[in-house]
């Protein structure tokens, strides 16, 4: 729970608090002047709770939304046929290369048909302000995009990551994984 919210619980309880007390040992004007500005502090810290958590909630279901767009990246075969899935759900980072052991690759292609085109590590894709981006870590092969609807891949930088969008084509080397 972040500080904000506590600090407004506290006044809340300390509200309730003073204003029991209030209640048993003050008169009349007193009393009910102590009950007024303690009850409106008391009801106004709570809404700032409430407040405080929608946006949380708010936050939160904003990030899902927007990670929902991409969950899994597949290897596709020679017919375009899905020969392996990765879940990247929940996931920042991922390295694409072959687990050769001193690697820490996250997405293995060691053995599949396009191994001999893939580095130990080839690629990294990373999820930044709502999207993911690709970059080829100076792979011998390259890798390549092919945008959802286009017809010819493009070569993406070791310098300048590379939007990722769903319906895209990656090529690490000979490798084709479609994002989905």
């Amino acid at each position: 729970m972040n500080k904000k919210i506590t600090l407004d619980i506290s006044i809340v309880v300390s509200c309730m608090t003073g204003m029991a007390l209030s209640y048993v040992y003050l008169d009349n004007i007193e009393k009910n002047v102590s009950l007024t500005i303690l009850g409106i502090v008391g009801a106004l810290s709570l809404l700032s709770v409430f407040d405080d958590f929608i946006q949380i909630h708010k936050k939160r279901d904003r990030y899902h939304a927007e990670r929902a767009e991409i969950s899994e990246i597949l290897l596709l075969g020679e017919d375009n046929n899905i020969t392996d899935t990765w879940d990247i759900y929940r996931k920042t980072s991922l390295v694409f290369g072959k687990d050769e052991g001193q690697n820490q690759v996250d997405i293995s292609l060691k053995n599949t048909d396009y191994a001999g085109t893939v580095d130990g590590e080839h690629a990294v894709m990373n999820y930044s302000n709502g999207s993911w981006y690709i970059e080829d870590l100076d792979s011998e092969n390259g890798t390549r995009i092919q945008r959802n609807g286009e017809d010819k891949p493009y070569r993406v930088s070791s310098r300048e990551p590379c939007k990722v969008e769903k319906g895209d084509i990656i090529y690490l080397g000979l490798a084709p994984l479609r994002i989905r």
